[in-house]
């Protein structure tokens, strides 16, 4: 009989004006993985990888990004620089000399920045429907993202809440998830992150550093320059794998777990194996 997983210690770190949660289980010498969640969820977002994860042997930490789930209130600033500092500030609370970095979404994008300040500690990257930061859209879709972000804040808060919960996932199971986490953050803290991704997308970045393990996971259903992104960035990355989930949409991890626990566990046991 497999013994009961213990549960999870939890961290609470202050930082910035922000009260960050997280929680850590698994075998305190066993290889680290962090997971990163998307833009307004929490932590739960992997519910269905960690089991996973642990019965693979590895140790697991989740989060809830500032502003989001418990981590309130987002603090004196919201930006992708902010994030990745959290999170390697929270490698630095569970005494982790290096991890690999799993970000979903907005989570996809703030690990890349956290590799970018911080290689040394990060042994891989395993990136779930985000683009490179290194890549810069169109006018037409630097203008589109412009709009979002006045759309959002002009809209009606429950309309707001609505469309993007439908947006995001066809799955009705995954939808409910997103409206419970979704309600959790006030208008103003979506409006806040929405405007950190947009201009995280915008700005120009530094590519990452070549030798990066990265690992690149999208549904078949993802929207389209998000997937033409990653393969572009999977064909210049010289360590870049590039895997395309069937049946699935933006939030691949929720919605087919299956297949993107085993593109997962094969990456980690090539770049980072359990002893």
């Amino acid at each position: 009989m497999r013994p009961l997983t213990p549960p999870p210690t939890t961290h609470v770190l202050d930082r910035g004006g922000s009260r960050l949660h997280a929680w850590l289980q698994g075998a305190p010498d066993a290889p680290l993985v962090v997971l990163t969640h998307g833009l307004s969820l929490d932590h739960r977002s992997f519910d269905r990888q960690v089991p996973a994860l642990l019965a693979a042997g590895y140790r697991v930490l989740t989060w809830d990004v500032r502003g989001h789930g418990q981590s309130q209130p987002m603090g004196e600033r919201m930006s992708l620089a902010a994030v990745a500092d959290d999170l390697l500030a929270l490698l630095d609370e569970v005494d982790a000399d290096e991890a690999v970095l799993v970000g979903e979404s907005f989570g996809g994008m703030a690990i890349q920045e956290a590799l970018r300040r911080a290689p040394d500690r990060v042994a891989g990257l395993v990136v779930i429907g985000a683009p490179p930061l290194t890549s810069q859209p169109n006018m037409a879709l630097r203008g589109l993202q412009r709009l979002r972000i006045q759309m959002i804040k002009l809209w009606p808060d429950r309309l707001l809440r609505r469309v993007f919960t439908t947006m995001v996932s066809n799955d009705p199971e995954v939808r409910r998830y997103v409206a419970e986490a979704t309600a959790q953050l006030p208008k103003a803290s979506f409006v806040a992150v929405s405007a950190a991704a947009m201009q995280g997308h915008l700005e120009a970045a530094p590519p990452l550093p070549p030798d990066a393990p990265l690992l690149l996971a999208c549904g078949e259903r993802e929207e389209r320059p998000i997937a033409r992104a990653m393969r572009a960035w999977a064909d210049e990355q010289p360590r870049a794998r590039l895997v395309v989930v069937p049946h699935a949409g933006h939030l691949v991890n929720q919605e087919r777990p299956e297949g993107l626990n085993t593109a997962l566990l094969e990456f980690l046991r090539t770049h980072l194996p359990v002893g």
